[in-house]
């Protein structure tokens, strides 16, 4: 199973692009107000450089996943130690991906259909296309993926025509850099979940080539957010746009040229679906795959029958809306994810094997 450079950016800007823009721009308003757009710039640094930590560990394993290369850095004991916490942070997170998918579905399109049916139906989509492996899931995000970031963009350039400059004034002053910060931690996390590259890299054509287009995979969704919030802010003032639990797709709804071209939720929420089921079949693929290098199960695909129905199971323990797309982000994600799964393991991954490759350049110096 190989992937090229070009694959892995659309895998990353389609992953992410769609959930971020939807689901974190109302607490960074919340946080920071007229200067949320600020905060979205912070988390895109932060995401970019995470995605470059990542690619660095990579590039001293080539060809090796998390599972195969921890051991020989960390040891066996801790290796099994960060197995087990990884492993519990990408199961939980695609449960609640599926949620926060399945709570929006309700709320948007299908508000009588039982929680049940829209988990399961994405939960079987994406099972289909990781049974055809990493490059299937490439090729999907090399195709949808230009159709979504047009969708985003298009919307953007419609909505400018009514933007008031004035909604973001005073500028910085009334937040400074501590707010912004904080603001930025909500999309942090949703940008953060690029540290599944420590998996995606191993199947990169040239694992040299990685840095690029991660990096400009989690910018594209950075900016784009950024974007989306500045215009949002402009748009409807920071206030009134806090007050909607999902602003950009009010923003959709808002759009109207010559009362002709409306309507454009109709377009955005399919659109907006392809990018659940991109981040749904890579951290699928990552469960599975990881699962399967764990238990030593030389066909892979098998576990599929078995992780499947503990995601699901997991999915449906949360009882609201309130759980999942509230709690679960502020209590759980924000205070112990970001900071140890996303940030602090990676760095300090990168530090051991730095230091291990430099006492190996000193014990055999080149001639």
């Amino acid at each position: 199973m190989r992937i090229s450079s070009k694959q892995l950016f659309w895998m990353i800007a389609t992953m992410q692009v769609s959930m971020t823009i939807l689901l974190t721009i109302h607490p960074a308003l919340i946080a920071a107000k007229q200067d949320s757009w600020l905060s979205m710039l912070s988390a895109t640094l932060i995401g970019m450089f995470i995605a470059f930590i990542c690619t660095r560990i990579n590039r001293k394993y080539p060809g090796q996943t998390l599972v195969t290369y921890l051991p020989q850095l960390v040891g066996k004991w801790m290796a099994g130690f960060l197995f087990v916490i990884y492993g519990a942070f990408w199961f939980v997170v695609l449960a609640m991906v599926l949620l926060q998918y399945a709570d929006f579905i309700l709320a948007t399109i299908l508000p009588q259909t039982p929680i049940f049916v829209p988990v399961v139906a994405m939960l079987l989509v994406a099972v289909y296309v990781t049974r055809i492996g990493i490059e299937g899931i490439g090729r999907c995000s090399e195709v949808l993926g230009p159709f979504l970031l047009i969708i985003i963009i298009l919307s953007l350039l419609l909505s400018i025509q009514d933007i008031q400059l004035k909604h973001i004034l005073p500028f910085y002053v009334d937040s400074g850099w501590k707010v912004i910060l904080k603001g930025s931690l909500p999309t942090s996390t949703f940008l953060g979940d690029c540290v599944m590259l420590v998996f995606l890299l191993a199947f990169l054509n040239h694992p040299d080539e990685g840095t690029k287009p991660a990096v400009f995979g989690v910018a594209t969704t950075g900016l784009l957010t950024s974007a989306a919030t500045f215009v949002l802010v402009t748009l409807f003032g920071s206030q009134m746009a806090a007050g909607q639990t999902y602003p950009f797709f009010n923003l959709v709804r808002y759009i109207s040229v010559y009362n002709f071209f409306q309507n454009l939720d109709a377009i955005l929420i399919p659109i907006w679906i392809i990018g659940v089921f991109m981040k749904v079949s890579l951290y699928l693929f990552v469960c599975t795959y990881g699962t399967a290098q764990v238990f030593n199960v030389a066909k892979w695909r098998r576990m599929l029958w078995i992780v499947t129905p503990i995601i699901l199971l997991i999915a449906m323990l949360p009882r609201s809306y309130f759980d999942s797309s509230v709690f679960f982000p502020q209590k759980i994600a924000v205070p112990y994810i970001f900071p140890i799964h996303m940030l602090g393991v990676p760095l300090l991954l990168w530090g051991i094997s730095s230091l291990k490759n430099k006492k190996n350049r000193d014990a055999h110096p080149q001639v």
